[in-house]
């Protein structure tokens, strides 16, 4: 079994946990994309295609499988973070320490920008919204 699949199956348990109630197709999908990323390290579909193990006739098929992927009226963003922001926010202010949170603007072209609330952990952010 390969990297991606073995990633694929731990965040899967984890997505179990977290949304007992989100569809079984969506989630195991959902946990190979997270674990190509993870292994690839990079957002980008092209990239993620092309490592994502999936059985299909050929290899140009896995791009559109994954924009359909995402395009998926049952993936909201604010619904798969909600469990895990939650816990992150639980144990960083567990003890009474003070909680540091990072609010970053990313511009798209012209006319769009994503704000993005993490939880700032070590040299990292996790999305919080």
């Amino acid at each position: 079994m390969g990297t991606v699949r073995r990633l694929a199956e731990e965040v899967g348990r984890g997505l179990n946990t977290a949304l007992p109630k989100l569809r079984k197709t969506v989630v195991n999908k959902v946990a190979l994309v997270v674990g190509a990323m993870v292994e690839v390290r990079t957002p980008n579909t092209a990239d993620l295609a092309n490592i994502l193990p999936l059985e299909t006739a050929r290899q140009d098929m896995r791009e559109p499988w994954l924009r359909r992927l995402l395009n998926n009226p049952l993936l909201v963003s604010p619904m798969l973070l909600e469990p895990w922001a939650r816990q992150a926010l639980a144990e960083a202010s567990r003890y009474g320490q003070t909680v540091a949170l990072s609010l970053d603007q990313t511009d798209l072209g012209d006319r769009f920008a994503v704000l993005m609330l993490g939880l700032v952990v070590g040299d990292r952010a996790l999305p919080l919204t």
